[in-house]
């Protein structure tokens, strides 16, 4: 079909793509034309090990069906990785178009008081890590050629799950990054896209959810439905930026950051703890709120401050 959507001559990089969503996210972009870095450490759910199996099976099953892929097994967790993923995408293709921000790892289990800080850390350093180091290493390179899109891999985790510590708190920051570098882009007025995916999957972690669980996320949430999603959002023809979608399934929805109307003090009164107490429901209701797209949002701030003056300086 002549309006199919394509990714002929563009780059893209997968991490974590040795298996699962990541693979799967491999195999629909090479369907389409794109040239896919296939990046894999090759370790456990638990971030131990490496091996560069994985990453190649895929490299070579996109090959076979006619595609254009390169394995790459250099881990995601360090500067030094990072830069070695896209040094290769580049000496190989000349160019990087597109980053799937998607390896991550489950190391720290428990209540907080039982997370080893050095899991807590590892948690880190793979999602919330290795989406900085790779975006770093990218970012430049996108800038100058005025053009690139980045899809960082979130989850429904960081919304409050009973897991170790440090998952939910690596996917949060994964978000809070994806943010400002779209506001950085949109203000930079460069064609660069930045958003953010929270996917609902059958993979090799939902097993750690029991086999109830398991079962029918992978008959139903097989990591193949949620390629499509994830393609879309890197495609030259994204028409959004900054933004947040649950993806699996049959499915697509957005998540945003919403800011109630809530309450405020009479004219240069503070708020007394007496008036939050009395008018909280109003600082809870949901019926009237302004969707955030950045810090400076109005709902945040007030006028009495010329926030504009600050911009170039802060953010």
């Amino acid at each position: 079909m002549s309006d199919q959507m394509r990714f002929d001559d563009r780059v893209a990089v997968v991490t974590g793509a040795g298996n699962g969503l990541g693979r799967a996210y491999a195999m629909e972009l090479a369907g389409r034309g794109a040239k896919v870095l296939v990046n894999d450490l090759g370790g456990g759910i638990h971030g131990t090990g490496s091996d560069d199996t994985a990453a190649r099976a895929v490299a070579d099953e996109i090959t076979a069906l006619g595609g254009q892929a390169e394995a790459n097994a250099d881990t995601v967790a360090t500067p030094e990785g990072g830069a070695a993923i896209i040094d290769q995408a580049i000496q190989t293709w000349g160019q990087v178009d597109i980053v799937i921000n998607n390896a991550g790892a489950v190391v720290s289990r428990g209540s907080v008081h039982e997370v080893d800080p050095e899991d807590y850390v590892t948690d880190l350093m793979v999602a919330a890590g290795g989406t900085f180091f790779l975006s770093r290493a990218v970012w430049q390179h996108m800038w100058e050629r005025n053009y690139g899109r980045i899809l960082n891999v979130s989850s429904s985790a960081f919304l409050g799950m009973l897991s170790g510590a440090g998952y939910p708190a690596a996917k949060g920051a994964v978000w809070g990054l994806s943010r400002m570098m779209a506001v950085r882009a949109i203000r930079g007025e460069r064609d660069i896209k930045v958003n953010t995916v929270m996917p609902t999957s059958g993979t090799r972690m939902t097993h750690l959810m029991g086999p109830a669980i398991d079962e029918g996320m992978k008959k139903y949430y097989p990591p193949e439905a949620a390629a499509a999603q994830a393609a879309f959002l890197v495609h030259a023809d994204v028409p959004v930026n900054g933004e947040m979608f649950l993806i699996g399934g049959d499915r697509m929805n957005r998540v945003f950051t919403g800011i109630t109307r809530g309450i405020s003090g009479a004219e240069g009164q503070r708020l007394t703890m007496e008036q939050i107490r009395d008018g909280f429901d109003a600082v809870l209701d949901t019926d009237d709120f302004v969707l955030a797209t950045s810090s400076l949002e109005k709902a945040l701030m007030d006028d009495r401050v010329d926030w504009s003056a600050g911009i170039g300086k802060v953010f």
